[in-house]
């Protein structure tokens, strides 16, 4: 009566041995295969990541080459848009790395591959209160003016935009006004250069958001250009 319970653990040993073993032997039978078909795939996944890597001995030749159009087409959806593409550029520069126009084309994207680039409506919408922020700037008040000095402004910039006389300053948030109303954004960027930086970090970031839409906005043209004349097989 006592030895049939020690036979029952004896038994149920050896089956979690003997399972043991099994799987202890598939684990071992599954890396010996991924030895083997590593040992045959991996210089091409090697040869691949190569080719995206500047430091490649041999670079890939600037022609018709189907990274570099990847790339591209990787690229163009994001670019009108104006949420960050941190990955999607990571990926682009990769697989242009070697492709010296490609790249030269992709490196100005950083800023707005980070940060967004937001769209010219956008930018519109929201340079009102940065225009104030200079003009308060001009008057000797910092960003936590009142609402008495920030209203003068305001008043101020509108008397401008109705053709009163006012500063340099004005004259300049005036014209950005409009080329913005216009969706001329390198007009607005026209406009806004006499300003120096520094005066009013409100505008300061503002200039450097409009700066992220005109490279997206010019490298979408310039990269949609290069991937066609690389798809007809053609040298710029």
């Amino acid at each position: 009566m006592t030895d049939a319970p020690e036979d029952g653990t004896v038994a149920r040993d050896w089956v979690r041995l003997a399972t043991f073993a099994c799987a202890a032997l598939s684990c071992a039978l599954s890396a010996a295969c991924l030895v083997v078909v590593m040992g045959g795939v991996s210089p091409q996944v090697t040869t691949a990541a190569h080719a995206a890597t500047p430091a490649r001995a041999e670079p890939l030749p600037p022609g018709n080459t189907p990274h570099v159009l990847v790339a591209v087409e990787l690229l163009l959806p994001h670019l009108p848009r104006p949420a960050p593409f941190p990955r999607s550029f990571a990926t682009a520069v990769a697989l242009a790395a070697g492709d010296a126009e490609a790249t030269r084309l992709l490196l100005p994207l950083a800023a707005a591959a980070a940060d967004g680039a937001p769209t010219l409506r956008q930018l519109a919408e929201d340079f009102g209160p940065a225009a104030d922020a200079l003009v308060l700037a001009e008057m000797g008040f910092g960003p936590d003016a009142g609402w008495f000095a920030r209203r003068t402004a305001r008043t101020m910039r509108l008397g401008a935009e109705f053709g009163a006389a006012g500063t340099p300053g004005l004259t300049a948030l005036r014209d950005a006004a409009e080329r913005l109303a216009e969706e001329d954004g390198p007009g607005a960027e026209a406009a806004l250069a006499p300003l120096p930086q520094g005066a009013a970090p409100a505008l300061d970031a503002w200039r450097a958001r409009l700066a992220r839409r005109l490279a997206a906005d010019a490298a979408r043209v310039q990269l949609a250009e290069l991937a066609m004349a690389r798809a007809q097989g053609t040298s710029r």
